[in-house]
């Protein structure tokens, strides 16, 4: 059961993965992005920024369930703890690298998506940093199945 929700979660976790990654595509050549850039963009331009930062939350998100599954199916105990125990186990395992770099992903999504600024600098330094966070994250996510695909936890 637990292998089937895992690769019900990988499903989910590749689909907001390659739509990430294809936005991340279209704007690489509007980063870094200036106000200039950003007073000028078009229709389609701003629909990748807005595929971007959706994308990244629900690819996190995602990647958290996924993450509590592959420890609960390593014989971890983690069915009531708290995210971040959830993330110092998977760190402790070699499963991400650093469970505080996580934090600060977080962190730095939920500033960048709930903070409407209407200083238009603050708005393009906020692009430009989920840009780049939005970069590590596929990395991160690639980490994670590289990790399930060497301990063969869905055989």
């Amino acid at each position: 059961m637990n292998k089937r929700r895992i690769a019900s979660y990988i499903s989910v976790c590749n689909i907001h993965s390659e739509r990430l990654a294809n936005s991340i595509r279209n704007l690489k050549k509007l980063i870094p992005l200036s106000v200039a850039q950003y007073k000028m963009l078009n229709e389609q331009e701003v629909s990748f920024l807005d595929q971007m930062s959706y994308r990244f939350g629900k690819l996190q998100d995602a990647m958290g369930r996924l993450l509590r599954l592959v420890l609960l199916s390593l014989g971890e105990d983690v069915t009531n703890l708290p995210f971040i125990d959830i993330l110092n186990k998977a760190e402790k395992l070699g499963i991400i690298e650093n469970a505080h770099e996580w934090i600060t992903l977080r962190e730095l999504r939920n500033l960048l998506t709930h903070e409407y600024s209407e200083k238009i600098e603050e708005i393009v330094e906020g692009i430009n940093k989920l840009y780049e966070i939005s970069k590590r994250l596929l990395e991160i996510y690639k980490e994670i199945i590289e990790y399930i695909d060497k301990r063969k936890i869905l055989e």
